[in-house]
């Protein structure tokens, strides 16, 4: 889970660096595109002025040539008049000789104040080169008092029918006029202005823009460095000579730096005929201004989108990470009492066992009859009675210590406790609280535990010594119930003894060391109508072993499939035999343990078996105990009918000794009770023997029951138990378990 939950993350953050790069590729085909639309509008602005002012001059150079050609033929200047009127874009004529004296003025010329155009320092230069070309001349823009206005002087050598130079025809060309091009202004705004520059000393001709161009703009030329840096820029962008720039009507773009700083866009053409550069500059800034406009929106989707995305993940993340916190304390903790389980305790035992680690202690508690409980009163009742349990050790640890739900209803503290009297006076403690009434419902319940102590490292340097250390000690305090022991290695010595019988039982089939003995089973006239079979072991080291000590290690090693087959299996077999060479019938008990019963696949091999023997159905009967019902009586009854059904006898086993069999046994469909040897040594001398012995026969009567008495050793205890009306007897007074051949001559001595 904590790699998915890593991969939720992981996938956010690819798609964040593919949305960063995206946001950068889109940014980037942004800034291209606005970039290209400032030189898109600038180039077509650079061509309009360009075109524009081109024709403007070539038809003011016709007219030029025109009116000089006329003066030189009529000499009458009055036809600059009828021009002026029909020109509202020039602002005065005139015709100069060759040394720069009016000849012929327009009459709205002041007559007293003409200069000298060869002598006036502001007209001498462009006067001569006019004299040198045979096209029209731009001098510098001035402003025509007369006017008022700003103007452009232009001016055109006439020469005669020879070719030889006459003079020069001259006129004020108002910026401010009846033009268009000169008239509005033609920037594209603010960051923008466009000027007419001529080419051989950097004077400006004409600038647009929205500010008001400073008187001083026209009367010094611009700075070398920038239209030189302008060009040099073109130059090394195009790898062009400025004579081949010069000689291309193309419009060049470039970015320039001015000296001030201000970095800028440029457009730049050059009129050959006129001299003529005609620029247009965007300020960058303004463009960066606009890219940042369209780039802060992006970023505020971009942000407003992977906000969204983020909370959208983080609610994944934390639903996950919620999952997985879920599945893990799943995994960890008991899902009834909420303490941690045994698979958490397999999984940190890191945390107390490692190099260094401090000693600690492990407490090992089972609580005593808690099975009674759940099977009286149901699982409901001992859930409620496990959660109060696990409540109240909970309470009385300390925060260093961790309370585990082993299993069923066994439990583990773990406790840097390791005084030995502190450990008993803890553990005393907890026994005190655990032996407090229970109250659920309007029941009260007392359930006493023991408690097994080991301590780490003096009785085991890893989790399994000590678990087996303190099972070891638990189980030496349940002799003793409610008690608490420390383990001591003499402990282990009876620990060790089950380890050797269990060894020594796996190999006591191969060896043919089990066996099947029978004991006689007597009705009330004294004839034998049956025989319990009873399993024995004779080990060539052990000696001869009680089913009571190796039936519960079979049971708890795993090894009571295998017995149980080999119990049924040669008893079927033998007292099939027996039957047919004897000729005679006779009832069979098998005592069944809850292993067997509860295995998936008993009763269809027990059938089996009986086929195979031929076994008549009702010759047999099968031994159960109550402690069959504690484990799942849903399961178990159904079960129970099913053998009924098919002509198996029951008997309840070691019936009174348990808690459950009142309140169920009106649901069992059993044939028999088997009143416990316990009960039957005490009845000549314990009255309350006496008495539960009466009530197991009249709960038997009132249910239409056998009733059995097992363990009847003297003549005085069958007569008790034949007055008070028991039906059969089993007991060394009429025989001990024998062996088959026993058996057979037993059976023979009783033969009418």
């Amino acid at each position: 889970m904590a790699i998915l939950q890593k991969n939720i993350w992981m996938l956010f953050y690819i798609l964040l660096a593919g949305a960063f790069i995206f946001l950068g590729i889109v940014s980037y085909t942004k800034w291209t595109s606005i970039t290209k639309e400032y030189i898109t509008d600038q180039t077509n602005l650079v061509k309009l002025a360009s075109n524009a002012t081109h024709t403007l001059l070539l038809s003011q150079e016709m007219t030029l040539n025109i009116l000089g050609d006329q003066i030189l033929k009529d000499k009458d200047p009055r036809i600059m008049d009828d021009l002026l009127a029909l020109n509202p874009s020039i602002v005065a004529f005139g015709f100069a000789d060759i040394e720069g004296n009016y000849l012929h003025v327009s009459s709205n010329f002041n007559k007293t104040k003409l200069p000298n155009l060869r002598q006036l320092a502001a007209t001498k230069d462009s006067f001569e080169y006019t004299m040198t070309q045979q096209k029209m001349v731009l001098g510098r823009t001035y402003f025509i008092a007369a006017s008022g206005r700003w103007g452009i002087p232009i001016r055109k050598s006439i020469f005669d029918k020879d070719g030889k130079l006459i003079g020069v025809m001259t006129a004020g060309l108002a910026i401010e006029g009846a033009y268009k091009i000169f008239t509005e202004n033609i920037s594209l705004g603010d960051y923008n202005k466009v000027m007419l520059i001529r080419d051989r000393d950097h004077f400006v001709q004409f600038e647009s823009s929205n500010q008001e161009s400073p008187k001083k703009l026209y009367e010094e030329p611009l700075s070398d460095n920038f239209l030189n840096a302008v060009l040099e820029g073109v130059r090394q962008k195009y790898h062009l000579s400025i004579q081949a720039l010069k000689e291309k009507p193309t419009i060049y773009e470039v970015e320039i730096t001015h000296s001030d700083g201000k970095h800028v866009q440029v457009s730049i053409k050059y009129d050959s005929r006129y001299e003529l550069w005609v620029l247009s500059e965007i300020d960058c800034a303004h463009i960066n201004d606009d890219f940042i406009e369209s780039f802060l929106w992006y970023i505020l989707v971009f942000i407003s989108m992977h906000m969204v995305l983020f909370f959208l993940f983080k609610m994944i993340a934390n639903a996950e990470s919620k999952r997985r916190k879920d599945l893990i304390f799943q995994a960890t903790h008991d899902e009834l009492t909420q303490l941690f389980n045994r698979a958490y305790l397999h999984q940190h035992m890191n945390h107390w066992i490692y190099e260094g680690a401090p000693p600690f202690s492990l407490y090992y508690l089972d609580m005593d009859h808690f099975k009674n409980v759940n099977d009286s009163f149901g699982h409901q009742f001992g859930d409620i009675l496990l959660i109060e349990f696990a409540r109240r050790i909970s309470s009385l640890v300390r925060k260093d210590s961790i309370v585990i739900r082993q299993g069923g209803d066994e439990f583990i503290i773990l406790s840097y406790r390791i005084d030995n009297d502190e450990l008993l006076a803890h553990s005393q403690m907890l026994l005190q609280e655990i032996a407090k009434p229970y109250t659920i419902n309007q029941f009260n319940f007392v359930i006493g535990a023991s408690i097994g102590i080991a301590k780490y490292p003096e009785h085991g340097n890893t989790l399994d010594m000590l678990l087996r250390a303190a099972d070891i000690a638990m189980y030496e305090a349940k002799k003793y119930k409610n008690s608490v022991r420390l383990f001591a290695p003499s402990m282990q010595e009876g620990y060790l003894n089950r380890m050797n019988v269990e060894n020594e039982l796996r190999t006591a089939l191969d060896k043919h060391e089990l066996y099947m003995v029978y004991q006689p089973q007597i009705d009330g006239s004294g004839k034998s109508y049956g025989v319990e079979a009873l399993v024995r072991w004779q080990n060539e080291t052990l000696g001869l072993i009680p089913p009571d000590q190796f039936i519960p290690i079979a049971e708890a090693s795993g090894f009571m499939p295998q017995l149980g087959q080999f119990i049924i299996s040669t008893t079927l077999k033998e007292m099939k035999a027996l039957q047919i060479e004897l000729g005679v019938s006779f009832q069979t008990s098998l005592n069944i343990s809850v292993k067997q019963f509860m295995e998936t696949d008993f009763l269809e091999n027990l059938i089996s078996q009986i086929k195979h023997i031929k076994l008549e159905r009702v010759s047999l009967c099968l031994e159960i105990t109550e402690s069959l019902f504690i484990e799942d009586i849903e399961y178990i009854l159904p079960l129970l009918q099913k053998v009924h059904d098919m002509g198996i006898h029951i008997s309840m086993d070691d019936f009174g000794t348990g808690y459950s069999s009142l309140s169920i046994l009106r649901k069992l469909p059993i044939d028999e009770l088997k009143i416990d040897k316990s009960f039957v040594d005490t009845i000549l001398d314990d009255i309350t023997a006496q008495k539960m012995i009466q009530n197991i026969i009249s709960i038997g009567k009132n249910l239409e029951l056998y009733v059995l008495a097992e363990g009847v050793e003297t003549q005085e205890q069958e007569r008790i138990l034949k007055e008070f009306g028991c039906d059969r007897f089993q007991g060394y007074f009429y025989a001990k378990p024998l062996t088959y051949d026993a058996l057979k001559a037993f059976l023979t001595s009783k033969a009418p």
